[in-house]
């Protein structure tokens, strides 16, 4: 029986072409933007967003989402032994689930989103077009909807917590933002909590010592309302004290990491007078987190 694993992601900008169409893609998702206005609106946020956007890219040398996650794809597919084929499909930019697999044949298709929390906007939204395309196929689909809550999971973060610590600093678990119109009828937002509670209380098993710990949102957009609070609001609230932010909500570095926390937030918390601004890494393309998902995929896949 031929089984296969992919890692479904958003995908990234590397050229302005591409950030053009990973923009009028994403405004397009009914996951995104429920309204058919969507139709209208795209090309004008898409208009208004790109040119800034872009400069935000030039700044992190381009999107390096794809790097890590052929680096990450490489990796499982040594692990895996030949057990099973490894891929990995971007929702947004290319590759496409459809261009991978439309010259394949699978039996059995495990669909691992590298999100740790399930949202209608991300994880669901995926799965909507690998449904789409797997449909009118053989292959017999599997999932994972979500894995913050694994041990095995968490032990890469408190790892890299552990590389960053600095006693008496706070630590700031940062997650991308929803509109509350979404967030109320989601799991993310109970997800993200529950997550900040495990890890909390393995961070004080390990006898970490920390001003405080605090869960913030990043990524806001518009006028409209989103969870909160945001990620500025913290750090007035935590400055001139150290602080170290952890990116709870994503396993591969991308803009929002590399950019927002990266270097504008950073740039807040230096004008709050902010002693120390410690950002640590997504798992990427670790050894840790390549294994975690291979044991993942084994134990689902029933590979020995």
């Amino acid at each position: 029986m031929k089984k296969a694993v992919v890692l479904l992601n958003m995908g990234g900008a590397r050229s302005k072409k591409e950030l053009k169409e990973f923009l009028k893609n994403m405004f397009l998702d009914k996951r995104i933007i429920a309204s058919p206005i969507r139709y209208v609106i795209f090309p004008l946020i898409t208009f208004l967003r790109s040119k800034k956007v872009w400069e935000n890219y030039k700044l992190i040398g381009g999107s390096k989402i794809y790097e890590h996650t052929q680096n990450l794809t490489s990796k499982i597919n040594i692990l895996s032994n030949g057990k099973y084929d490894v891929f990995f499909a971007m929702r947004y930019t290319n590759p496409k689930v459809a261009d991978i697999f439309q010259n394949k044949d699978y039996d059995e298709v495990l669909l691992f989103p590298l999100y740790p929390h399930f949202s209608s906007t991300t994880t669901l939204s995926s799965f909507d077009e690998a449904d789409a395309f797997f449909k009118s196929t053989h292959a017999r689909l599997k999932k994972i909807d979500y894995f913050f809550n694994d041990k095995h999971f968490n032990e890469t973060i408190i790892n890299e917590i552990k590389r960053h610590y600095k006693n008496g600093a706070h630590l700031i678990f940062s997650a991308h933002s929803l509109p509350l119109s979404i967030a109320k009828q989601d799991t993310y937002e109970e997800h993200i909590k529950q997550h900040v509670e495990i890890l909390s209380k393995k961070l004080k098993d390990e006898k970490m010592q920390f001003s405080g710990m605090h869960l913030a949102y990043q990524s806001k957009l518009g006028p409209i309302k989103w969870l909160k609070p945001s990620l500025e609001e913290v750090l007035k609230t935590v400055a001139p004290s150290p602080v170290i932010i952890y990116p709870i909500s994503f396993t591969i570095d991308n803009s929002e990491t590399d950019f927002e926390l990266g270097i504008y937030y950073k740039n807040i918390a230096n004008s709050l007078g902010i002693t120390s601004y410690e950002l640590c890494k997504a798992q990427n393309e670790s050894d840790e987190f390549a294994k975690f998902i291979n044991e993942k995929a084994r134990e689902i896949l029933h590979v020995r």
